[in-house]
Parts: C-alpha cells; structure tokens; sequence
C-alpha cells in the first residue's frame, strides 16, 4: 500500500468506523451484474469491502447494503478510494467513500450501529 493509500484510509475512516462489523453488500459498476461480498468497517462515511478483484481506484459503484436493522436495503453511490491487497489472515479489498447518504439511511445506519454489542460478527 502507497503512502497515499494509508492516508486515504485515514481521512476515509475518521469518525465512527466500526471495524470488524461485517455488513452483506452487493455493488455493480454501472449496470453491470452484481458482485455480493461484505464489509469489514463500515462507517457513515464508507467502508472497506471485502474483495478479490476490486474496480480500479476512482470507479464509481452502486452499493446496496443489506444493514440487519432496517427493513429495505440502503442504495448509495460510491468511490473506490484505495485498495489492500491481501495477506496473512487479512482479507484484500477496497475502501469506498459513500455518496449522496440520504437522512433516513443515515438514521438506518446510525440504529445499527447502536444496536452493536461489540461482538465482530
């Protein structure tokens, strides 16, 4: 990972990230078919998805989160920010900073997160 890398994760996951909260999530670049993975932090702001093959950095993706407190999944625009590739027991993946979150996925969000009983799975 470059320099700038480790601080795009940084800035990106400032605030409340929740590290080792796994989230189901599908994401698409365009109309392209869907590729089901999870995350491992999610935070207001992103968060980084488990993936083998991630977009390239700056790809703009359609993210559905499938978030087990709200009754409908939360679909947002997002930008591949970095990549990790993997190693040792660290899975590889991408972070992604989220677009245009509306106020009532925020809210989703926000009930989840304090329904969190600090258990990583």
């Amino acid at each position: 990972m470059s320099a700038s890398d480790s601080h795009e994760r940084r800035v990106h996951f400032r605030g409340t990230p929740r590290s080792g909260k796994r989230v189901e999530v599908e994401y698409a670049e365009g109309d392209g078919a869907p590729v089901r993975a999870c995350t491992r932090n999610l935070g207001v702001g992103g968060a980084f998805i488990v993936t083998d093959r991630p977009p390239p950095k700056g790809t703009i993706l359609n993210v559905i989160l499938h978030v087990p407190t709200a009754t409908e999944p939360i679909r947002i625009k997002a930008e591949v920010r970095w990549h990790m590739p993997s190693g040792g027991t660290q899975p590889g993946g991408m972070g992604v900073k989220f677009s245009g979150l509306e106020v009532d996925d925020l809210l989703h969000l926000n009930e989840y997160f304090a329904s969190l009983t600090g258990s990583d799975e």
